[in-house]
């Protein structure tokens, strides 16, 4: 009768420690948080009551959240990054080249045109972020997003380029290698949320700064002699001004005393006539 007993016991024991087992299990699975995440795509994870994980969750990766067991509190946001490409032509010319190119009778125009494209994602790192900040919450404004990060790269390079190809170096550094260095530091710098950053540029015409540079030291020397001619002109100018101010006012001062001392004007007829 004991040992009936005693079986009963151990067999009650056992099934209840199976059902806690399986219970556990079930929980843990339940919290496993990758396993919505397809192959290729990223998640971004957010709860009722923590909010929105910071790190992006991928396919095959370890990641387990106790708060995932309780029912409704999580969401599991997919994203699917797409690579971007963007056109990107620009045309300029040296800095008054047009006027140095006039005034040494060259019939030369010292301008450059680029043309090319960029290549960019998203950087699935910062999708949470993207989430938070941008509102970015599903793939619809994602890919809207990057249509507009897009556009805005377009014109930051322009802008950069304008500035660089003032310089003979960056010319040529795009013309051999298709890029260059400074303008991907640059982008990267200005647009924290891209990744796999390609940039191709070809140089349609290549302005000839030899021929820049010695106008350019034509019309300085030029301007710096009519500069110095101007102002040995405007010196001798001004003096003479000086003077003729001081001999009037000189002459004033004479009337002023004369009007005052009549008796001064007779003395000196009388220095006169000695």
């Amino acid at each position: 009768m004991g040992l009936n007993s005693e079986n009963a016991g151990m067999k009650k024991f056992f099934t209840v420690l199976i059902i806690l087992i399986a219970l556990g299990a079930g929980g843990f699975f339940a919290g496993w948080v990758q396993l919505p995440v397809p192959h290729g795509s990223y998640g971004v994870l957010t709860s009722k009551t923590h909010g929105l994980y910071g790190k992006v969750v991928e396919d095959g990766s370890f990641l387990w959240l106790w708060y995932r067991l309780i029912p409704k509190n999580t969401k599991i946001s997919i994203f699917e990054i797409k690579t971007q490409s963007v056109p990107v032509t620009v045309d300029g010319a040296l800095p008054q080249g047009e006027t140095y190119a006039s005034f040494a009778g060259l019939k030369i125009s010292f301008s450059w045109r680029i043309s090319g494209s960029v290549a960019f994602s998203v950087n699935p790192e910062m999708l949470p972020l993207l989430v938070k900040e941008a509102g970015i919450a599903d793939q619809a404004a994602l890919d809207a997003y990057t249509t507009r990060l897009g556009s805005q790269l377009s014109s930051f390079i322009e802008q950069r380029l304008s500035y660089y190809c003032a310089q003979r170096e960056v010319v040529e550094s795009i013309s051999a290698s298709g890029t260059y260095k400074n303008l991907d530091d640059d982008i990267r710098a200005a647009f924290p949320y891209i990744s796999r950053l390609s940039c191709s540029f070809t140089v349609k015409q290549f302005p000839n700064y030899d021929l820049y540079e010695s106008a350019k030291s034509l019309y300085e020397d030029y301007t710096v002699h009519q500069r110095d001619t101007l102002s040995n002109e405007i010196k001798y100018n001004a003096a003479e001004r000086i003077n003729s101010q001081f001999r009037l006012d000189e002459l004033s001062k004479y009337g002023e005393l004369l009007t005052k001392y009549p008796v001064l004007l007779d003395y000196i007829k009388l220095e006169e006539g000695k």
